[in-house]
């Protein structure tokens, strides 16, 4: 008689990582939620919004406001950061997590904060 060979259990697929998502998808129903929560308790009226491939942000009734730039319309591709105050047009466009191989959630979203919190935006450092 053949010799019967366990069978291995098959492996749990793993659900897809939140970034697999379609970019809008992954903007709309992760990041912006997870930026806003980030910034809850040092913005009291911020809006974020996601324009196209931009995402815009601003607060104390347009004082604050940033913009950051997806130029390949997904968060691996290349990516730019501008802000300015009171509606004054932004100086500087800054590339943002350049040499990250790989990004993720917490990546831009720490990214964001600790930027804003370069510009003195978010309290006293």
């Amino acid at each position: 008689m053949a010799e019967e060979t366990p069978t291995k259990p098959a492996k749990k697929e793993k659900p897809p990582a939140v970034e697999d998502k379609p970019f809008p998808e992954f903007i709309n129903e992760a990041f912006l939620p997870a930026l806003t929560q980030a910034l809850a308790d040092k913005v009291t009226d911020l809006t974020l919004r996601l324009e196209d491939t931009t995402v815009v942000g601003e607060w104390g009734n347009q004082a604050h406001q940033f913009r950051l730039y997806f130029l390949d319309g997904n968060i691996q591709g290349a990516k730019a950061f501008v802000c300015s105050n009171y509606g004054i047009a932004p100086s500087t466009i800054e590339p943002f997590l350049a040499d990250e191989r790989k990004v993720t959630l917490d990546l831009l979203v720490f990214g964001v904060v600790q930027r804003l919190n370069a510009q003195k935006w978010l309290g006293g450092n």
